[in-house]
């Protein structure tokens, strides 16, 4: 199922569905697309305004930069879905003899590798989103400021998701030295996710207490 040809009613009921996919790697993702678009719309009415004629080339960059970002988090809630159905292939696999129960592993391995790789992916493009809407809490229309804020509270709810997924896919992970590694990038990225949402909540909320 390609989501992205499919009304979003589609994916909304399949994920709420008594079925294993789209789950909570693939939401994830899904809600970081959503938080772009509202970064996305502070930039598009700041765009082309002589008022903000002084950081045009800085929103032009900002509206690339999200748009791609909002591609790669929807091909990333696919990407999730495919990882998590290899999960589940490989541990259908036989494991009658020895032989079968050692690639049985290895195939285990490789594919919760592959859904690491996608859930860092995801932490990576949702960090990127919030240091985008960070700089355009400074620079965008303050008419969207709301916007700019609902778009870095999303972006960081996806980031504390991930991190859900990230414990997921560990929890049967068996390379202890890798898995050291992705916990201590996870953290790192939630904690400058953290920043730059505290930045921006601060800004936002300021501007509407006026």
């Amino acid at each position: 199922m390609d989501y992205r040809t499919e009304p979003l009613t589609k994916y909304l009921e399949d994920a709420a569905a008594a079925q294993p996919t789209p789950g909570g790697g693939s939401v994830a993702a899904m809600a970081g697309a959503l938080a772009s678009t509202m970064a996305s719309m502070a930039a598009a009415f700041t765009a082309g305004k002589e008022k903000f004629k002084n950081v045009e080339a800085e929103i032009d960059e900002a509206l690339g930069s999200l748009a791609n970002l909002r591609t790669d988090l929807l091909d990333l809630a696919h990407r999730d879905m495919d990882a998590y159905a290899a999960i589940m292939a490989a541990y259908r696999l036989p494991r009658d003899s020895d032989e079968e129960m050692a690639d049985r592993a290895a195939a285990i391995m490789k594919a919760t590798r592959e859904s690491l790789d996608v859930v860092e992916a995801v932490l990576e493009a949702v960090g990127e989103a919030l240091r985008v809407t960070r700089r355009l809490a400074d620079i965008a229309n303050p008419n969207l400021i709301s916007d700019v804020g609902v778009a870095a509270e999303l972006a960081l709810g996806a980031a504390m998701a991930v991190r859900i997924n990230v414990a997921v896919n560990l929890a049967g992970y068996r390379d202890s030295d890798d898995a050291d590694a992705v916990r201590e990038r996870t953290e790192q990225r939630l904690a400058e996710a953290g920043r730059l949402a505290a930045e921006t909540r601060e800004i936002v909320l300021k501007a509407l207490s006026k």
